[in-house]
């Protein structure tokens, strides 16, 4: 059974999604330190976990930035979601759960940002790579790229109306 939940506090769970981070290499994901889970939420930020039969999958946060939100911070999941390749990202926990949830949770524009050299899990570069994609389709908009806490990173815009269009509705 898929569940989506905000989490405002460390469970089990999450401590458990923690410990499998460390071990898959995902630096980011690997302490609640690194994640800056509690910085998030002491700024106004959440967290939203997607649960398959309990355990938790993929996590990923959201918090003000610029004139809006930046979602999908620190996004990380063990696996993606069945179905194969999908042409939109749809087959990612994330971005098919957790933006939506933000769009709903915030109101203002939704950035989202891409690594484009450190690459701190082995598939963030890939994922940049992705996003370029994702703009040609008018998913997202690239806005710039710019150094932000120390690593250069790309700016994304979500384009809400084309996000939902190629979710299905």
């Amino acid at each position: 059974m898929i569940e989506n939940k905000v989490l405002y506090e460390v469970s089990p769970e999450l401590s458990a999604f923690i410990e499998e981070c460390g071990k898959l290499g995902y630096k980011n994901n690997s302490s609640l330190d690194a994640m800056n889970f509690q910085k998030t939420l002491d700024e106004g930020g959440a967290w939203f976990a997607t649960y398959v039969d309990d355990k938790i999958v993929g996590l990923s946060g959201v918090h003000k930035f610029r004139d809006g939100y930046r979602a999908l911070y620190r996004g990380c999941q063990l696996y993606s979601r069945s179905g194969g390749l999908s042409k939109n990202h749809m087959n990612c926990w994330m971005f098919y759960y957790h933006l939506p949830l933000a769009i709903y949770c915030t109101n203002g524009p939704i950035y989202i940002t891409t690594n484009t050299s450190n690459d701190a899990s082995g598939k963030m570069l890939r994922l940049d790579k992705l996003y370029h994609i994702l703009a040609k389709k008018t998913i997202v908009k690239h806005v710039s790229t710019e150094e932000l806490f120390g690593v250069e990173q790309n700016i994304w815009l979500l384009h809400e109306e084309n996000y939902i269009k190629a979710r299905g509705g």
